[in-house]
């Protein structure tokens, strides 16, 4: 597993440590810099030698020491940094019982917002408990709020769906913030909470670009807050709003330069605007980091989601050897993983994507499913979806129609068991792009036409989920190839251009582009989208007759 890593340019002067007990002290104010476990939980000599991970501001209640771990917390918090931050309010719970914050901090390290793992019944009872506890040990009006939004959340959790609880919870902290408009953690939670509730539908992006002008204002007043520089890069990503967030993206590499999803963040914003060298470099480093980090002895979850980042650039690139390095690096791997969404869903995409991105229609055809078997694929349904997907797509346009028709119908069966609509959304948009494709080879054009061009409809009409760089293949993509197989350049020359807005930079989208706008004669057009192709990949590390065709048509203009 350190092959891939090691080939890296990676320089370790960029991780600045710094001492357990480094923390900035303000007037009435505890403001901690750094970011790892504290002494008394350490474990190594290793373990002493800590990062920063920005500030946080916070009033004095519970005594100074006290105040300097529940900075910590907050600040593990807000990087999602969930496992150490549970660690710290334990922490403060065994040392300072009469502490409202310890409680309150280990409930609230229970709550995943954006990440699309809903706590377990027994953690559901378990937060609700410390929230009645943390209830209970309120003493001022200010923490009554933060008590308030924690157990609107867990009432009744077990009974609710994860959608409804964190409308509970959305709601709650905005009647906290209307009440403390300027305190600094209510309106970082709020902003989380915003984006947590936004419809991937609205592409007003209200409650978005709410969340990012909270997370602006607050980086205004404390500008290494890792909450404000975190909320930041998710309220801002979508393409349409990417650019808004690459200060913030530029700056969050800097205050937690060995915290693994402080480092994948920023890449969340260069994967949007096509930036990929600078995504391998940083998602490198943050798969570096995940590994000196072990979940509970596990390979933690930020490497897997590191890698399938990683994986996404290089295919844009043409860099297919380091591609091949980080798949036969996963397959050698025997566990244990962290068991988490991003685990998964990496393990299920590497190398569909691989195989889907070079159109190996026939490799994508033979995609086995429920591969790694150390992961239980029934905890994790909308991603096995993504091997059928594959397999009924390579199936369906290499003459394997039987098998295509079976992968729809696993994608149905699969779709029953989805709990969150919007991965069942994701199912139907790929079984409506399978059935598209299955159309066209059963000779049917005009009905799969309609029926592709419905799946990219559906897919415009909704965003990228953040646990991914992005889709397997883009619908407007796959569109536009089938309105180019059926000889109608000119339309499809419309679809990659919806394709490449959704997602900058892509080469096949790149390539289509150009391919229809050579067919209909649009020189200048045709240029652009060849020279932008190759501009993306300079090092290509295999012959690929796309770019050699760019090559080609250049050298004759």
């Amino acid at each position: 597993m350190k092959s891939y890593l090691n080939r890296s340019s990676i320089s370790d002067a960029g991780f600045y440590k710094r001492g357990i007990g480094l923390m900035t002290t303000m007037i009435f104010l505890a403001g901690i810099q750094s970011c790892d476990r504290p002494k008394e939980l350490a474990e190594t000599e290793q373990d002493l030698q800590i990062t920063v991970c920005g500030t946080v501001q916070f009033a004095g209640e519970c005594g100074e020491e006290a105040d300097s771990l529940i900075s910590l917390g907050l600040a593990l918090t807000h990087n999602m940094t969930y496992e150490e931050a549970e660690m710290i309010f334990a922490q403060v719970v065994d040392q300072y019982p009469d502490c409202f914050w310890g409680p309150w901090g280990q409930a609230m390290t229970f709550i995943h917002p954006l990440w699309s793992d809903a706590p377990p019944e027994s953690r559901l009872q378990a937060g609700w408990e410390l929230s009645r506890k943390s209830m209970k040990m309120a003493q001022s009006e200010r923490q009554r709020q933060f008590a308030t939004a924690l157990a609107a959340y867990y009432q009744d959790g077990i009974s609710k769906t994860e959608q409804e609880r964190l409308r509970n919870f959305h709601q709650a902290w905005e009647s906290a913030f209307e009440q403390f408009p300027d305190d600094l953690e209510i309106k970082s939670f709020y902003a989380l909470s915003l984006i947590a509730v936004a419809d991937p539908n609205d592409k007003n992006y209200e409650k978005q670009l709410k969340a990012g002008k909270l997370a602006e204002e607050i980086l205004q007043t404390v500008p290494e807050h890792p909450g404000g520089i975190h909320y930041t890069i998710h309220a801002y990503d979508y393409p349409e709003l990417a650019e808004k967030a690459i200060q913030a993206a530029e700056n969050y590499s800097t205050i937690a330069p060995d915290v693994a999803h402080a480092l994948h963040m920023p890449t969340h914003i260069y994967t949007r605007l096509g930036m990929w060298e600078k995504s391998i470099d940083w998602n490198r480093r943050s798969a570096k980091a995940a590994l000196t980090h072990p979940a509970d002895g596990a390979v933690s979850m930020h490497y897997f989601h590191a890698l399938d980042y990683i994986v996404y650039a290089h295919l844009q690139r043409l860099e297919d050897e380091q591609v091949e390095m980080i798949l036969k690096e996963v397959q050698q791997l025997q566990g244990p993983v962290q068991e988490h969404n991003a685990t998964a869903y990496t393990l299920a995409a590497l190398e569909n994507r691989f195989a889907l991105e070079r159109q190996n229609w026939k490799k994508a055809a033979q995609i086995q499913a429920r591969t790694p078997s150390f992961i239980d694929w029934e905890k994790f349904p909308e991603f096995e979806a993504l091997f059928h997907y594959t397999a009924g797509l390579g199936a369906a346009r290499s003459g394997q129609n039987g098998k295509a028709i079976k992968a729809l119908q696993e994608l149905e069966n699969i779709k029953q068991k989805i709990k969150y609509p919007y991965w069942a959304n994701q199912v139907d948009i790929q079984r409506e792009t399978v059935n598209a494709w299955l159309l066209l080879a059963q000779g049917k054009k005009q009905e799969a036409v309609e029926s592709m061009r419905l799946a990219a409809e559906m897919e415009k009409a909704t965003s990228k989920h953040p646990i991914t760089p992005g889709e397997l293949l883009p619908a407007s993509e796959l569109l536009g190839d089938m309105l180019m197989e059926l000889g109608k350049p000119e339309e499809a020359l419309t679809h990659y251009e919806e394709a490449l807005m959704r997602s900058p930079l892509r080469f096949n989208s790149l390539f289509g582009a150009a391919k229809a706008a050579e067919t209909i004669g649009d020189v200048e057009k045709a240029n652009d989208f060849y020279e932008t192709l190759l501009s993306i990949c300079p090092n290509a590390e295999v012959p690929n007759t796309k770019r050699e065709h760019a090559l080609s048509y250049l050298k004759k203009i």
